[in-house]
């Protein structure tokens, strides 16, 4: 996994993971695994690798998107990672 995404949000659980679900099947080329940890009712941490990250900033920043967040009080901070030499 190369990215890790904390994200809080108003909306329900349910619609959230609905939301990033569907996200993710738009650009399955652009990752090859993700997994999600729920943190609270309205929070969660994100993991995935991805591979193009060109590809994933369109789920993430188009107008629709970007006004879903908006309306559900979505709050990201989002972090790369690599793995550990051992």
């Amino acid at each position: 996994m190369n990215v890790c995404m904390r994200a809080s949000f108003k909306c329900s659980w349910d619609d959230m993971i609905a939301r990033l679900e569907s996200n993710m099947a738009s650009i399955t080329a652009a990752h090859t695994d993700w997994t999600v940890a729920k943190e609270s009712d309205h929070s969660l941490i994100f993991l995935a690798n991805i591979t193009d990250f060109a590809a994933l900033s369109e789920p993430m920043m188009n107008e629709d998107q970007v006004q879903w967040d908006r309306a559900n009080g979505v709050e990201y901070v989002a972090y790369t990672m690599q793995p550990m030499g051992g």
